[in-house]
């Protein structure tokens, strides 16, 4: 059974960020994290049991060229030539990858949900606009990333995590294809050593999945989200970490497994959580009359519910 509570606590463990509260800028706090090095390679995780996956190999990865072939021979020379002469931002960007792939994206992930938690103000009319998420750039820009709307995100981005990194890890068994160093003992490796199978690269397919998730949830950043994917990848290509095979089948099956996730999210509702407002007046009197007391906006103009219907999202399969 899947600890999906450990997964929400790590999403909140997340190296914080400041928010500047007028604004809605964001500054990352510069908190240095050791390179990771896990104390178990979790070898057998592919035998784990996915969230919505039928199972790891529902998306099948090709078997990769063998080490001793001149395409993975160039491969390897592809690293050395950048390793060749390193500036300082290729390597700072080293030092914060290498701090893990998980931790990373999260960070990225709550800089978005901040970034987007601006609620809309009033139109002249006293009426409040709601964001369009066919229109994301348009005022107010979608989404408005209140806590019913973050809490489906971070579910949905550690699920797919999951499920992407099960796969990767039966594959990465299955096939055993060594990490660049350990096949070229002259490839100058940036990040603590491992004898973990670097095919397909987990941290590509951390990378694939977590951008196509967010590219849905925040399709006004996809740009500033494919950004943080070259970099990620390049940072793996330059520490000698993985070959670029490694990491074209490790960003692929990211991808794969978040078309999945995608269309669950696309079905689960949650685009008619905001309702209407004779919904909201209703929701309203049923309250009255069944002897509650109704929540009322005390701004002025009163503001509207926040996703009201939210409770109707389909949400059971991404909790075991």
């Amino acid at each position: 059974m899947i600890n999906m509570k450990k997964i929400y606590i790590l999403l909140l463990l997340s190296a914080p960020v400041i928010i500047n509260s007028c604004s809605k800028d964001l500054t990352e706090t510069n908190m240095e994290f050791q390179a990771l090095q896990p104390a178990s390679l979790d070898i057998n995780a592919g035998t784990w049991k996915p969230v919505l996956l039928t199972g790891p190999t529902e998306f099948p990865v090709a078997a990769p060229i063998a080490v001793t072939t001149p395409d993975y021979i160039a491969q390897i020379n592809e690293i050395k030539t950048w390793q060749a002469d390193l500036t300082k931002d290729e390597k700072a960007i080293v030092s914060y990858w290498s701090a893990g792939a998980v931790l990373r994206w999260n960070e990225i992930m709550r800089e978005l949900v901040a970034k987007h938690n601006l609620p809309p103000y009033q139109n002249p009319d006293g009426t409040y606009p709601v964001p369009n998420a066919n229109n994301p750039l348009a005022y107010p820009q979608f989404p408005f990333a209140n806590p019913p709307y973050a809490a489906r995100a971070y579910a949905y981005v550690a699920a797919a995590q999951y499920d992407a990194l099960v796969a990767a890890w039966y594959y990465k068994k299955l096939y055993n294809r060594p990490a660049p160093y350990i096949t070229d003992a002259t490839v100058n490796v940036l990040i603590p050593k491992s004898d973990l199978p670097s095919y397909p690269s987990e941290d590509a397919v951390v990378a694939g999945v977590v951008s196509e998730m967010m590219k849905l949830l925040f399709p006004g950043d996809q740009d500033f989200i494919q950004q943080k994917v070259e970099e990620h990848k390049r940072a793996r290509l330059i520490a000698g970490a993985n070959v670029r095979s490694d990491l074209e089948a490790g960003e692929a099956l990211g991808k794969l497994v978040a078309q999945k996730f995608i269309t669950r999210a696309r079905g689960d509702r949650a685009g008619a959580a905001v309702g209407t407002p004779a919904i909201w007046a209703q929701m309203e009197q049923d309250a009255i009359a069944r002897g509650e007391v109704p929540w009322i906006s005390q701004e002025n103009p009163k503001r509207p519910p926040m996703l009201p219907l939210f409770g109707r999202v389909k949400h059971g399969c991404l909790i075991h």
